[in-house]
């Protein structure tokens, strides 16, 4: 198993310490239950414990004076060993609490004793315990070996930053890109590109970027180039310290008055000479590496016919395009020190400057294309990522370029899934989807058979570059991750589940004609695979995953996960060494593994890399999983179904379920939740006439939540039965109705596409 499921077993008068322990364990990483937290009024207690106790890797028993008299306690440890030993069942731990005689049962079971009152007891007890549960090492401290910058492993290259200064490795690992993504990217028309977290966003902004384009048509544009682009990551820069509020949805303040005209136009300006200075570093960084002819000797014309149009002819003029990048670094530092002495210490300084401006900006852009004949009918694309860090009136900001930006330049804009974008502007011009940008949902749809090969194409493109640029080879990428193709668990298990599922014997399936019989089991093998995976209790072995197709689909369409997958696939088979032999294989087995471990990575990291929010939709993920896989053992006809309905999508813009829609916002954006298009589509286009709202749960969370990553059928789920989900008190609770709920059989229409006995071309096979 990925995530250590625990049970705290404790009888009423140590709940308090029992709560404490498993909030350690919880920070720990482990998904810890307590009876008195997790069991809310009127829930059936038998059933709880029985599928806590059943599903648990490790039972914990906190066993005091007061164990003797805990009526429930008694039951819980009854049942505790008694599942450990008969059925292969989670492992019991006794903690003692005080000197109380043990049962001779338990008294092998005894694994500590904990002073109460003690810290250091605690901590002690704590650290054992996670040596006994987790694994030597955990995932990420495993995919933080494999990843790390200075290893050899040749897909450690996750992060944009990396291609900084290697345009060399940039061009060859996406060279050719993804025609359907950057086709409407080489041209001229302004995109809004969105994706979550790891779909490519930067590195697609990239693959524009002068230096990177350049030498991925080195040779076919002869001495010029027909796009330029120049790459900024965005920021609120100086104006934060305007006073302005810094939530995000915030413009700047009432109270600022007349001087918030004066904070949005310091902040244009800000920006152009943000976008200014990128350019020119383009440029300089292209000429000195001979990206593009251009004569050294007309470096010093070119940078005083620049400096003079920006800072004026009574300027000290530069020499070389480098000192104009520190006049720009300075002109920097005078707008930070405008807005700190105006609005901080309520002094009156002067405005540093008040020429920068879109028309600037295109000026700069015409000047260069006279004075450099390789850029004189190059398109001049300024690529900014990260608009979502923007406040809504630098937003704005930002679309006046988008708006009134071509012919002389076009913008190209990457932003977070999810997160706000608006349609104004300055000039109170709104931008118009389709007449002036296009939008670019940078999620492969893995079920769309034309997106899969358009995302499997890449893959093997990224996947043999960047072995080459390790100077490693492989046959194929089908060579080099082999599928295994053994029976995983043998067929007379599966058969019992199929026939079960079919409603009939094992005997009456085998009466079946043939051809009925292998309809049926092929409708239904997969899920039987599961049902007998899942029915072996307490340490079971985990479900395998190996073969090029079925990991770009466990993926999930997303770049960054099967680049993760593939990085400690590597180092589990070769270490920090090199491969022995020149054809690089990874074993299936490897393959699985890392799977798992990448799965269980980033479920566990959500915490920390979701700030305020990442524990709350870690473990709404983990009760949506607990639902889920409930339904994939019992439902009688459609087991496999992480494709969740919200058949009330209205009712999320109540205010009583402003968290739900918030969850499954941020869920959307951070790509834990993936939508049709990776649109949020979670706002029905009619509120009188409500279209369900249909979002799936990322594949890469499939293995650690032990569930089908295959999205066989839909399960309607209503806004309250999710938002219980997320109500601390009622969760246990809200859990149960919905288990309850998820295994009763739907009447279905007979036209339903769901219902024919057909594959997805997506399904993981």
């Amino acid at each position: 198993m990925g995530l250590k499921h625990i049970f705290i077993s404790h009888a009423g008068q140590d709940a308090e310490l029992a709560n404490r322990l498993a909030e350690h364990l919880r920070n720990a990483g482990h998904d810890t239950c307590v009876d008195t937290k997790d069991l809310g009024m009127g829930d059936n207690a038998i059933s709880f414990m029985n599928e806590s106790i059943a599903e648990a890797h490790t039972v914990i028993i906190l066993f005091s004076k007061h164990s003797a008299g805990a009526a429930w306690q008694k039951l819980e440890m009854d049942a505790a060993v008694w599942n450990e030993v008969a059925q292969d069942g989670g492992g019991c731990i006794v903690v003692r609490l005080d000197d109380t005689q043990i049962p001779p049962l338990l008294g092998p079971k005894v694994y500590g004793t904990l002073q109460p009152d003690d810290p250091a007891s605690l901590q002690e007890l704590l650290e054992a315990l996670c040596r006994v549960t987790l694994p030597k090492q955990t995932s990420s401290s495993i995919i933080a070996e494999a990843l790390k910058p200075a290893s050899k492993n040749p897909f450690r290259h996750l992060r944009a930053e990396f291609f900084e200064n290697r345009p060399d490795l940039h061009a060859k690992a996406f060279a050719p890109p993804d025609a359907l993504k950057v086709g409407a990217l080489e041209e001229m028309k302004p995109c809004l590109l969105e994706g979550s977290r790891g779909t490519g966003k930067s590195m697609l902004l990239l693959s524009l970027r002068a230096r990177n384009f350049l030498l991925r048509h080195k040779g076919t544009e002869g001495n010029s180039a027909h796009v330029f682009g120049f790459y900024l990551k965005l920021s609120r820069g100086a104006v934060c310290n305007a006073g302005v509020a810094t939530v995000a949805d915030a413009d700047p303040p009432a109270a600022l008055g007349k001087h918030a005209v004066q904070v949005t136009d310091v902040a244009a300006q800000e920006i152009t000479i943000q976008i200014i200075e990128s350019l020119i570093s383009e440029l300089s960084y292209c000429i000195s590496r001979k990206f593009i002819g251009f004569d050294h000797l007309l470096e010093k014309p070119l940078s005083e016919a620049l400096d003079t149009l920006l800072f004026g002819a009574g300027s000290h003029l530069v020499a070389t395009l480098e000192e104009l990048l520190d006049k720009l670094a300075d002109a920097h530092k005078q707008i930070a020190s405008f807005i700190r002495r105006r609005f901080i210490y309520g002094e009156s300084p002067s405005v540093p400057f008040a020429s920068f401006d879109l028309d600037q900006l295109k000026r700069v852009v015409k000047l260069i294309k006279r004075r450099v004949p390789a850029l004189a009918d190059a398109m001049f694309v300024t690529l900014l990522d990260e608009y979502e860090n923007l406040f809504p009136y630098q937003q704005r900001i930002v679309n006046g370029l988008v708006k009134l930006g071509p012919p002389e330049i076009s913008v190209k804009i990457a932003k977070k899934l999810g997160s706000g974008d608006i349609s104004g502007t300055m000039t109170g011009q709104d931008l118009q989807e389709t007449h002036d940008y296009t939008r670019i949902a940078l999620v492969y749809d893995v079920e769309n058979a034309d997106q899969r090969r358009a995302y499997l194409e890449l893959l093997r493109h990224i996947i043999v570059n960047f072995l080459r640029s390790e100077n490693l080879t492989t046959k194929d990428v089908n060579h080099l991750l082999p599928e295994d193709t053994t029976e995983e668990f043998p067929e007379e298990k599966i058969k019992v589940e199929v026939a079960k599922l079919c409603k009939v014997t094992t005997a009456e399936f085998d009466s079946w004609p043939d051809e009925r019989r292998r309809e049926r089991w092929t409708y239904y093998r997969e899920a039987a695979a599961y049902r007998v995976l899942l029915g072996s209790k307490g340490r079971r072995s985990e479900k395998r995953f190996s073969g090029f197709n079925q990991l770009a689909i466990i993926s999930s369409g997303v770049i960054r996960y099967m680049q993760e997958i593939l990085g400690v696939a590597y180092h589990l088979t070769f270490g920090t060494g090199a491969p022995a032999a020149d054809d690089l294989v990874l074993p299936a087995d490897k393959q699985s593994r890392a799977v798992h471990f990448v799965s269980q990575h980033n479920l566990t990291t959500l915490s920390r890399s979701v700030e305020g929010d990442g524990e709350d939709l870690k473990y709404f993920l983990l009760d949506l999983g607990d639902c889920l896989r409930h339904k994939l053992m019992k439902h009688t006809s459609e087991p496999e179904a992480a494709r969740l309905t919200i058949e009330d999508p209205e009712r999320l813009d109540d205010g009583e379920l402003h968290a739900l829609k918030r969850i499954l916002a941020i869920g959307v954006r951070e790509g834990v939740f993936q939508t049709r298009e990776g649109l949020p589509a979670f706002k029905p286009k009619h509120t009188s006439d409500p279209h369900p709202a249909e979002f799936n749960i990322c594949r890469i969370y499939a293995p650690v939540l032990e569930i089908s990553p295959r999205l066989r059928w839909r399960t309607p789920v209503e806004c309250r039965a999710l938002l219980g989900l997320l109500q601390a008190g009622n969760r246990a609770t809200a859990m149960q109705q919905l288990k309850a709920d998820l295994v009763r059989v739907r009447k279905q229409k007979s036209d339903d596409p769901q219902v024919q006995l057909t594959l997805s071309d997506g399904d993981v096979k």
